[in-house]
């Protein structure tokens, strides 16, 4: 046993005396190995800052700690847990929109995860409304209630609260657009915003120069009078464009009511999340044509409404500025001056 014992303690002494004579001889020691990496990322620390308060059940600070952390990193598992914390906070439009961005990318979460966020997302989604905005010129910029929602496509998906809301596009040189409507809990509204060009700005009206001389000539009337043309016209081109609007406008209900069938028959089928799947994504793209469709409907309804409108509106003035001709002839005076000249015309024609 005592020779035992000393056997280590003379290894040890052996392995002193080489270190010190290599020392010596000018030699360096062996390195030491490397220290294994522990370092994490900044959105790595704040995650795990998020599950200790979760666990401690202070879902204000989880919320805040998953959050810094998916936007330091969009992880779907990052969304995932923060749209749980916005949920337990009874926050069900953020959570809403989380977890279903959390699902998006579904493959890459772990099972248990997987069952927590789409369970957690069935239940915010049915405490708040969803819309889809779509926009005729996709580089327009769309807000929902002052909120700014994207600018660059043709269709966004949002999820809000329930109640009354108004979406707004707009885009340099056009008009913008608004559309006031109400949302209902666990229900989808379709919003379209159509933009028109902004008129161009009035011409400015020229100033009348001083007549330095003038000459007569008659003048024979041929044709129609001008209030005849105007209102014959204006009469024509209205009923068109009711006529027009009319067929356009039953034409959209019937797409609506299409829509409406085919988003009945997804939800028996598949429910309410259906087309966040892969596997429903020719159903959902069929029923978003079918929606897109309708819209397009809906604006040429309005637009063949409203050029109706425009000219019969013109029609019904012409009898105030456009009366019937007098028995005198069409009458040109010339004027000439420094700064230039003009013609003017007087009479009815």
């Amino acid at each position: 046993m005592g020779s035992t014992g000393r056997l280590p303690r003379a290894v040890a002494a052996a392995v002193v005396v080489c270190s010190r004579a290599a020392l010596a001889a000018g030699e360096a020691p062996p390195a030491a190995p490397p220290a294994p990496a522990t370092a994490r990322s900044e959105a790595e620390e704040a995650f795990a800052r998020g599950e200790r308060a979760r666990r401690a059940g202070r879902w204000e600070e989880a919320q805040a700690s998953y959050r810094a952390a998916w936007e330091a990193e969009p992880r779907p598992e990052f969304a995932g847990e923060l749209g749980l914390a916005e949920l337990a906070l009874g926050r069900f439009r953020d959570a809403a929109e989380h977890l279903r961005e959390s699902l998006l990318d579904r493959e890459t979460l772990a099972p248990p995860a997987r069952r927590r966020f789409m369970d957690g997302f069935q239940r915010a989604e049915s405490k708040v409304s969803s819309a889809t905005i779509s926009v005729s010129r996709p580089e327009a910029e769309v807000l929902v209630d002052g909120r700014r929602i994207g600018r660059g496509q043709a269709s966004y998906f949002v999820y809000l609260e329930p109640g009354r809301h108004e979406a707004r596009g707009r885009l340099e040189g056009y008009v913008e657009d608004a559309y006031p409507f109400e949302a209902q809990r666990g229900r989808e509204s379709v919003v379209g915003l159509h933009l028109e060009p902004k008129p161009p700005p009035p011409v400015a009206p020229v100033a009348p120069v001083a007549p330095v001389a003038a000459a007569a000539a008659p003048a024979a009337q041929s044709g129609p009078p001008a209030g005849t043309v105007f209102r014959t016209g204006g009469i024509a081109l209205a009923s068109i464009g009711v006529a027009l609007g009319t067929g356009f406008a039953i034409a959209a209900a019937v797409r609506d009511g299409e829509a409406e069938a085919q988003a009945d028959q997804i939800r028996l089928r598949n429910g309410e999340s259906a087309c966040l799947y892969p596997a429903y994504a020719e159903p959902c793209g069929a029923l978003r044509e079918t929606y897109e469709g309708r819209n397009a409907l809906k604006a040429a309804a309005w637009g063949s409404f409203i050029g109706a409108g425009v000219a019969g509106a013109v029609a019904l003035s012409s009898f105030l500025w456009a009366t019937e001709p007098s028995k005198r002839a069409v009458r040109a005076t010339a004027f000439a001056a420094a700064q230039g000249g003009a013609v003017i015309l007087s009479g009815a024609w």
